[in-house]
């Protein structure tokens, strides 16, 4: 989810080191992920979970810890290790998101994938979609979260490769096959932090929910039947 799933042919630089897993995510624990379960569980199915990018697999434990059967692929070698030996009884699997996901068709219930489509590359990001609908169950769910190439600060981030905008990711994940449920966006700041500020974006975001206003390329879809 926060880590970088990414593809073999990946620059170097795109996958989290040691040192950014601890500096990024250092102050984190499962509990940081509860909110996310929770609309896992909002918007997802029962039955078997899977996170990619799993990270440092705090959304897998925080999944485990509620009971739920989840599974977390991560590309990190370092990561995949760390989770091993900080939760032993935790399904950590080293994988590259260019391959094929190591599961049947139909077997997956529920996908999360945090924060992590912007660190691939665009032939990857099909692929996994791909895949993704493959091994999804009908009726499955997969929530996608991920930063809107209009949120400047998400744009300077060097390892940021793939940003999309909500339209694109809609767009994407139907020519994947998938249908859209819900597109939980929320507006660029850019009239500053206050509360007025927030509520007056919020409405207008509402009312004209335009590429351009978005912070986010967030999208829950479903696999139909």
């Amino acid at each position: 989810m926060d880590g970088f799933g990414g593809a073999k042919t990946m620059k170097k630089d795109n996958i989290h080191t040691e040192e950014t897993f601890k500096r990024d995510y250092g102050e984190r624990d499962w509990n940081w992920y509860r909110n996310l379960v929770a609309e896992g569980i909002r918007y997802g199915t029962p039955g078997k979970w899977l996170d990619l990018g799993a990270g440092l697999g705090l959304f897998v434990e925080c999944a485990r810890r509620f009971g739920i059967d989840c599974i977390g692929l991560e590309g990190s070698e370092y990561a995949v290790e760390a989770v091993k030996e900080r939760f032993p009884s935790i399904d950590m699997r080293q994988h590259f998101l260019e391959d094929k996901l190591p599961f049947k068709d139909n077997s997956i219930s529920t996908i999360m994938c945090h924060q992590v489509i912007e660190h691939l590359s665009n032939e990857t990001m099909i692929s996994m979609l791909k895949e993704c609908y493959r091994v999804l169950k009908q009726g499955g769910v997969m929530l996608i979260y991920s930063p809107s190439k209009y949120d400047r600060k998400q744009r300077l981030e060097k390892i940021h490769i793939n940003l999309l905008t909500p339209s694109l990711a809609r767009k994407e994940l139907e020519k994947a096959g998938f249908r859209v449920i819900e597109t939980p966006n929320r507006p660029r700041m850019f009239l500053g932090e206050s509360e007025i500020a927030k509520l007056i974006l919020g409405v207008v975001f509402r009312l004209f929910p335009l590429d351009y206003l978005s912070a986010t390329a967030n999208c829950v879809v479903f696999k139909p039947a």
